[in-house]
């Protein structure tokens, strides 16, 4: 049915449309031959808006997927310890770190 308007998702239709009402989306759709309700253009608009809100917090660097942040409390001890003594002496007590464990393991 959807197809004979030149609209191929219902949910493109009632997006291209953010600024009318509810009931004028299912209204025009009704008119198009969409089968429409105002909860599924309410259900539309809120994915689209939590898409929205998810996509600006992973570009501004928070809340990626997982595995993007400390995965554990001694990672997040890490970042902290990092924010306190500074980026470049925490590396290099990481580095210092990583020469002790590496002469201990066997060859």
């Amino acid at each position: 049915m959807a197809k004979s308007t030149g609209i191929r998702y219902k949910s493109d239709f009632i997006l291209e449309n953010p600024d009318l009402p509810a009931k004028e989306i299912v209204a025009k759709g009704k008119a198009l031959g969409l089968g429409l309700t105002e909860k599924y253009v309410y259900t539309i608009r809120s994915v689209a808006r939590s898409r929205k809100q998810r996509d600006e917090e992973r570009a501004r660097g928070g809340g990626g997927a997982a595995g993007s942040g400390p995965s554990s409390a001694a990672g997040a001890l890490l970042l902290a310890v990092a924010g306190e003594i500074g980026l470049g002496r925490a590396i290099e007590v990481l580095q210092e770190q990583r020469r002790r464990v590496v002469a201990m393991l066997p060859r």
